[in-house]
């Protein structure tokens, strides 16, 4: 202990280095400033001494460079710098980083604090103060509860899974009780504004803002599945030499928890940027928490399309100058496809009402359906448990599916099927313990219709079922040239061009934001159709096919195609160079990225289907935004645009 340096040793070097008026200048932040910035230049400070230099011994003088830094840094003249380093040199090159970090902080707390609740990182409500409108109490002070100190894990980018306590605090007046997130109120949960760092995503689990990021980003950029989140956080982040072995509770996140991260960040950025306040109930399971909310994000993403619908930049809008370089008018198109992936839906063709649960096969409207033989066209009911009809010929097929459900090559064929090489683990809302199946499961995966052959009156007819449940058949987009998602569309039955044309005029309703060209593999079908509606839309838009698929799919012989739907008879689309102006492809691009998301997304309900793909989307729009602007070509909005009530 006599070799430390006393506070009376540092107050004695300070004046006789720098005057007896020094210490009372120095604020006690500015003092430890300076021992914390210049103990991390310690190695620089060694390597610019003369060799022969003892480097256990501090030097009397600072390198220049090092004075002039810490001079800036912190508002210091270099008399003052000189004094300080003469004053804290020992207590600089014996100071030891690893032990003033958070983490040995922690294991400090741990060891002497646990038994009165007194950890790092301890999580409290943000308020002190009674926030209830309702409450009239002169006294609106908030006091610790009986149940006050609830232990739960926070898990962390940089010191890994921490142990810490969580505190609430309640109004004695009118019993609302305050948690860190939100405050309690009649068994309703209400956020306070913005996003938490530290985001409650269960009972005893804590997740912070950075960390949910990292997970929805994974999943963005790599496709990462929930299961590989979890084990990439346990292996690689969660630092296990740190976390107590008393703490009674598991410290590993599992998918659930990623997926619930993933959910409550999404939720709360929405309402944050709606200005809103989340409201959800208390008194739920874990697992059904968000679902209104969800829904009501859902309703708002469909009614108003994505945040980038009035896009536009130089990439997917061409502008045509005058003599003068003054722009005299301009063109813009959409380009639209779509993708066979979805998620499980009713088995009757086109119905858009989800089933209850998602092993159901049908929904709530066609439940009655279930008693029918499964046999196509066959009208009789069901023979015992099974889901065929006395039929023999009906009860071999669906016998043979039965035998199929275990068999080796319907692992092989889906090990085949596009996606199927990520790892499925889409959370079920419906699952007790919050799990998805795997996606390699027959009875959780929509069956093709089985078949057989029978005979009857001595030809051979074939005959066809659907035992498991149907999907979605495809999701359609639309897209600026220059990759901006601006609506998409779920197809319950086959792609049609009546259900194309639809949705175009459905997402560009308001008047004015109806593009110039509508880009499309089949807009020769598009202007068929158009064609004998003897639909005005033809008169000003333009109905090219993608350059692609009008090269190497169309018949050169189909004269509607190539008298009307060319995209070389179109000049805006070409450059002068006879290139094309436009990216016709960008559609298939996007769903050669979002084909990585199929083994994800089959598993789960509709709502949370729709919640997570239009937020995959949005983020995607906002990256590619970034990277626009960042190449110099300027995105904005059209302006005057509105969409359902929303003005750019």
């Amino acid at each position: 202990m006599s070799d430390l340096v006393t506070f009376e040793d540092i107050y004695q070097r300070l004046c006789n280095s720098g005057g007896a008026d020094l210490p009372t200048m120095l604020s006690f932040e500015t003092c430890m400033a300076f021992v914390r910035l210049t103990s991390e230049l310690k190695r620089a400070i060694i390597q610019c001494q003369p060799p022969g230099s003892n480097p256990d011994i501090p030097p009397d003088t600072l390198p220049r460079d090092i004075q002039c830094f810490l001079a800036n840094a912190l508002g210091l003249v270099d008399e003052h710098v000189t004094a300080c380093w003469t004053a804290f040199l020992d207590t600089i090159w014996a100071y030891d980083p690893a032990k003033h970090t958070a983490v040995h902080d922690a294991k400090i707390f741990y060891d002497h604090g646990k038994n009165d609740k007194l950890l790092a990182r301890a999580l409290y409500p943000p308020v002190t103060f009674c926030q209830n409108p309702a409450c009239l109490s002169d006294d609106k002070v908030l006091r610790s509860t009986s149940q006050s100190g609830r232990q739960v894990i926070l898990y962390t980018l940089e010191d890994g899974a921490c142990a810490t306590y969580h505190f609430k605090l309640r109004c004695s007046a009118c019993s609302t009780t305050y948690h860190h997130n939100y405050w309690v109120q009649d068994k309703v949960r209400m956020y306070y504004p913005g996003v938490p760092d530290a985001i409650e995503i269960g009972k005893h689990q804590f997740v912070r803002r950075n960390v949910a990021a990292l997970f929805l980003n994974l999943m963005l950029v790599s496709w990462t599945s929930a299961t590989s989140s979890a084990e990439i956080y346990n292996t690689a982040l969660s630092k296990r030499e740190n976390i107590p072995e008393d703490w009674p509770f598991e410290f590993d996140l599992r998918p659930e928890h990623i997926w619930g991260s993933i959910s409550f960040l999404a939720i709360l950025e929405h309402y944050a940027k709606c200005d809103d306040i989340l409201q959800i109930p208390h008194d739920a399971l874990e697992k059904d928490r968000l679902n209104d909310a969800i829904k009501r994000r859902n309703t708002a993403f469909e009614e108003e399309g994505q945040p980038e619908w009035a896009h536009y930049c130089d990439k997917c809008i061409r502008f045509f100058y005058n003599d003068k370089g003054e722009a005299e008018s301009y063109v813009c198109a959409i380009v639209s496809d779509g993708i066979t992936i979805g998620h499980p839906c009713c088995n009757v063709t086109e119905c858009e009402v989800p089933p209850s649960t998602k092993r159901e096969r049908f929904c709530p409207g066609h439940k009655y359906l279930e008693e029918k033989c499964a046999i196509e066209e066959c009208e009789a009911k069901v023979y015992g448990n099974t889901l065929a009809c006395s039929d023999p010929d009906h009860a071999a097929l669906y016998d043979l599916w039965i035998q199929r459900k275990g068999a080796n090559f319907t692992w092989k064929q889906k090990q085949k099927a596009p996606g199927s090489s990520k790892p499925a683990d889409s959370i079920d809302p419906e699952d007790d313990n919050g799990l998805g199946e795997d996606i390699i499961e027959v009875d959780t995966v929509p069956e093709e219709d089985t078949e057989c052959l029978q005979r009857v009156e001595g030809v051979k007819q074939k005959i066809s079922a659907r035992f498991g449940r149907r999907q979605t058949a495809s999701e359609q987009f639309m897209v600026r040239p220059c990759g901006i998602v601006v609506a998409r569309a779920t197809f319950y039955g086959s792609e049609t061009i009546r259900q194309t044309v639809a949705m175009l005029k459905q997402v560009f309703r308001t008047p004015g934001s109806m593009p110039e060209f509508f880009i499309y593999d089949n807009c020769c079908g598009v202007y068929n159709h158009l064609q004998a509606q003897k639909d005005p839309l033809l008169e000003t838009v333009g109905f090219p096919v993608d350059a692609f698929h009008f090269e190497s799919k169309h018949k050169k012989t189909d004269t509607v195609c190539q008298e009307h739907c060319n995209p070389r008879l179109f000049p805006e689309l070409v450059n002068a160079d006879g290139t094309w102006y436009f990216n016709s492809s960008k559609c298939e691009q996007f769903n050669s990225w979002l084909g990585g998301f199929r083994a994800i997304f089959r598993e789960m309900s509709a709502e949370r289907y729709n919640f997570l793909l239009d937020e995959l989307i949005m983020r995607k729009n906002q990256a590619l935004l970034q990277k626009l602007a960042r190449r110099g070509y300027g995105p904005g909005y059209f302006p005057g645009l509105t969409y359902s009530g929303k003005k750019h």
